[in-house]
């Protein structure tokens, strides 16, 4: 989609409040034609070349009253054109983040914070930095056009001059667009590689510390500054050689200007009157020039977010971005979409049949999968590394996509797993949960206000690790939970699955970050307390002896099935499982 075409779209958004803000812009942008006017009367009856009209005193009120005029129209412009530029710029990154979350491939978007927060951040910044150009542009192209008429009227010689700058911007911007989109996308590259790496760095603290590698990283972001810093440079000179060059243009031609008046002056032919409103006038003329130049190099500059914004979420139609959508700014925030339970979310028997998916470059992933998880089970995944296991749930539960499969709850096929798999019918803890930079409150809850925080934290068997903290609930938990444990962390995420009591309840190898007894607790309070159907990923014995069903995964296909005792004798591959003959992750 094109720039121009996104651009008609934004605008057409709110067309009341683009109305008001032309008209209040417009104003401020003829106020120095009607100012300048009034100047050139006071002037000229001040020195009695003026024909009869006005009185120097009434001329002085009139400028006075037009200056604290503008001064009104200026506060209004401020106030209206604030509410359309961050409405505008909310809708786009709204549909930006709804299509981002809306990608085939999650780890596609965890694989790219760094890269994704740059363009939700700047991005969707700069087709509104080049609507304001459109906005200011349209009042001062046609009071450039009417300043231009009157000063031809009083010398079309002198006038000509002005037009000058024009072309020569025309020209200069035209030269510099391909530069510009270059400039401008090794910065924004740039960018993202520095704020991706920071947030690499920040999830592999502790590593980085095991392994003595602090100086290394510390090396590398420093290369990875300086790159930024030298692409930012070239993109910012670039922009200031522009401004640089329509500058010296438009002073260049306001001194030829002024050069030719004061001969006409002394010749007789010019007025002071007249001199003064070209010295005012032949500025803004040519500023008006230099808009053009801003307006193509916007254009360009604009045209380069919205193409990395499209990149970005490239299952969805280019126009979503720009689509018309609700931005609320004031009032409370909108209230999250219910979930109501209803019958058809009562869990009696989840399938999946012919499942299969394979990594994009790779013949890696699952292959052929049946799988049958009934209401009260405790269906235990497991395997050796990289037999498939957490692909396997990812597919199922719409995280990845899949290449095949159909997959039924209660006998009905799920077209959309990922949308349909969700709180009140399932709920996902993976192998590394993600919290957010909030309270542990809120990390639990995740806007259900009426959820029991208390309930679910027991459940988890998080109730001491929060008596422990400085606030409580409401501890700030850092960065992806950096100022908890591992454990903890895990903890946090099943209160988080507990709190919204989900019919299927799926784990990820949840003991990975537990004790044994602690992961023991944690079972015993989940059948105690809740009618739980469970699907886990896990390869501790504990874990096994309470499993109801176990499917064992090897090489990305279902080795074989059924009870513990079952698989013991009749799987070779769960008894070197089993007996820790192979790594089981």
């Amino acid at each position: 989609m094109t720039t121009w075409k996104h651009t008609v779209r934004l605008l057409r958004c709110k067309p009341g409040l683009l109305a008001l803000n032309v008209v209040l812009w417009g104003i401020d942008d003829f106020v120095p034609l009607f100012a300048t006017l009034v100047i050139r009367e006071f002037l000229n009856t001040v020195s009695g070349d003026a024909s009869a009209g006005f009185n120097a005193w009434t001329l002085l009120a009139l400028f006075v009253a037009i200056e604290l005029g503008t001064r009104g129209v200026v506060f209004g412009g401020v106030a209206a054109w604030s509410r359309f530029w961050f409405r505008l710029e909310t809708m786009v990154r709204n549909n930006w983040l709804q299509g981002l979350f809306g990608v085939t491939n999650a780890g596609d978007v965890a694989g790219k914070s760094g890269e994704l927060t740059n363009r939700a951040r700047d991005d969707a910044e700069a087709p509104m930095w080049y609507i304001e150009t459109y906005v200011d542009g349209f009042g001062n192209i046609v009071f450039a056009i009417v300043a231009t008429v009157i000063m031809a009227r009083i010398d079309p010689i002198i006038t000509f001059i002005t037009v000058i700058p024009a072309a020569l911007v025309v020209t200069v911007a035209q030269f510099a667009g391909p530069m510009i989109r270059r400039y401008r996308r090794a910065n924004r590259k740039a960018t993202e590689q520095v704020t991706a790496f920071v947030g690499a760095m920040f999830r592999a603290v502790s590593a980085l510390k095991v392994a003595g590698a602090e100086e290394d990283a510390l090396a590398h972001f420093e290369a990875l500054s300086e790159t930024r810093r030298k692409a930012a440079l070239k993109d910012n000179l670039l922009n200031e050689l522009l401004r640089s060059i329509y500058g010296h243009a438009m002073i260049t031609s306001t001194g030829l200007v002024l050069l030719l008046a004061a001969t006409k002056m002394r010749a007789g032919t010019f007025t002071v009157g007249d001199f003064a409103l070209f010295a005012r006038l032949v500025g803004e003329v040519a500023g008006s020039a230099a808009m053009i130049g801003d307006i193509m190099a916007r254009h360009k500059r604009a045209g380069v977010s919205l193409r990395r914004m499209e990149e970005a979420v490239d299952n969805a139609p280019p126009e979503s971005i720009t689509a018309h959508a609700p931005a609320p700014l004031t009032g409370h925030l909108p209230a999250l979409p219910a979930a109501p339970r209803s019958s058809r979310d009562t869990l009696k028997e989840l399938t999946a049949e012919g499942l299969s998916y394979t990594h994009p470059g790779s013949a890696e992933g699952v292959h052929d999968v049946y799988l049958r998880v009934r209401r009260g089970s405790f269906t235990v995944i497991t395997g050796r590394i990289g037999s498939g296991k957490t692909t396997l749930l990812r597919a199922l539960l719409g995280v990845t996509g899949r290449d095949a499969g159909v997959i039924r709850w209660n006998g009905e096929v799920v077209d959309q797993p990922r949308d349909f798999l969700t709180p009140p019918r399932c709920a996902y803890t993976p192998q590394v949960p993600r919290l957010f930079s909030e309270s542990l409150e809120d990390n639990i809850r995740m806007g259900i206000a009426d959820a029991d925080i208390s309930r679910a934290a027991r459940l988890a068997t998080l109730e001491d690790d929060v008596a422990r903290l400085e606030d409580g609930f409401a501890t700030i938990v850092g960065t992806r939970g950096v100022k908890l444990s591992g454990g903890q962390v895990q903890r946090a995420a099943a209160a988080r699955m507990f709190a919204r009591a989900p019919e299927l309840l799926v784990f990820d190898d949840l003991s990975s970050a537990l004790d044994v007894r602690t992961e023991r607790t944690l079972w015993e309070r989940v059948f105690r307390d809740l009618d739980a159907t469970c699907l886990v990923v896990s390869h501790r014995k504990p874990v096994l002896r309470r499993a109801d069903h176990i499917i064992v995964m090897r090489d990305g296909r279902v080795d074989s099935e059924g009870s513990l005792e079952e698989l013991l004798a009749s799987s070779d591959e769960m008894r070197r499982l089993w007996t820790g003959d192979i790594a089981a992750a």
